[in-house]
């Protein structure tokens, strides 16, 4: 069986139709991985965290993460707030505060972003929720 130019058109294009389907998505995962991990404060210590996502009634995709840091209270404050915009804080009490904010994209990407700070003898807890909703409609 010969392939006649046609033929191998053909199949060029549906190569580079696949090629770029697959730099899109490794690009997308590429973005996706490093939204995620902006949120970790660099050189704390993880103690938990877990990804969940939803698709009912707007699909959701939301982390919850807490970390142990030794930085200074200011340093991690400073961070956060002036880092992701959160501004000053919303709320204290006692030893913590916390700082959150809602971002829209797009008109369509709707951001949340809170982070609880706590002074603690063993240095500084840091509870993080990130949360992206695609809502295409209002």
């Amino acid at each position: 069986m010969r392939w006649g130019s046609s033929e191998k058109v053909l199949w060029g294009g549906l190569s580079l139709a696949a090629l770029a389907v697959l730099v899109a998505i490794l690009g997308a995962g590429f973005l996706v991985a490093r939204y995620r991990a902006a949120a970790d404060y660099p050189g704390a210590e993880l103690m938990a965290g877990q990804d969940s996502y939803s698709v009912w009634p707007y699909p959701t995709v939301k982390r919850d993460s807490s970390y142990l840091s030794g930085d200074s209270f200011p340093a991690v404050y400073n961070f956060y707030s002036a880092g992701f915009e959160l501004g000053p804080e919303l709320y204290a009490q006692s030893n913590c505060i916390q700082m959150a904010r809602n971002f829209t994209d797009f008109y369509v990407f709707e951001r949340s972003m809170s982070v609880m700070l706590c002074d603690t003898p063993k240095g500084r807890m840091i509870f993080v929720m990130r949360a992206v909703t695609l809502r295409l409609s209002r």
